[in-house]
């Protein structure tokens, strides 16, 4: 950003921060893109494709971390710019953040849901364990009573 408060400053301002939307949009439609493909793969349990979604998108989020802390001046200063700036540009700002916020809402939500089932899966295995623990408790048990003495037991004195 300028800062130099000029009009053309401004402009230029504008110019950069609507670059920056366009570009914060262009990386959540692609994080979009991946929550999708990480959704199918929960859903459809494929877990050995999913670390590679997981690789793909924390690469994204790094690019959209660096996107943001080139944004901030822009977000602190805002609605002081939006005051100077033509009209058709600060609506084309309010549409990109818009359509911003929408998509990361997309993500979010699937996100969620996939948190959701994963944990519905974590119980599920755990109490799908205890059963099995029960089970081999109660199997060495009656292996324990029945042949307990046989282990003393050398069977060639018979």
């Amino acid at each position: 950003m300028s800062g130099d408060g000029s009009e053309a400053g401004s402009a230029r301002g504008t110019a950069e921060l609507i670059a920056l939307l366009t570009e914060q949009c262009e990386l959540y439609e692609q994080l979009a893109a991946l929550s999708a493909s990480q959704h199918a793969l929960i859903t459809g349990d494929k877990p050995e494709r999913l670390l590679g979604v997981l690789g793909d998108r924390q690469r994204l989020l790094d690019r959209v971390e660096a996107l943001a802390a080139r944004m901030r001046p822009y977000q602190t200063c805002w609605a002081e710019m939006r005051l100077t700036v033509p009209s058709a540009e600060a609506k084309e700002v309010d549409r990109l953040l818009s359509r911003a916020n929408k998509l990361l809402a997309g993500i979010l939500e699937l996100d969620k849901a996939d948190a959701q089932l994963l944990a519905a899966r974590k119980s599920a295995t755990a109490q799908e364990m205890s059963v099995v623990k029960a089970g081999r408790t109660a199997g060495a048990a009656y292996v324990a009573a029945a042949y307990g003495s046989a282990e003393k037991r050398d069977w060639t004195d018979r």
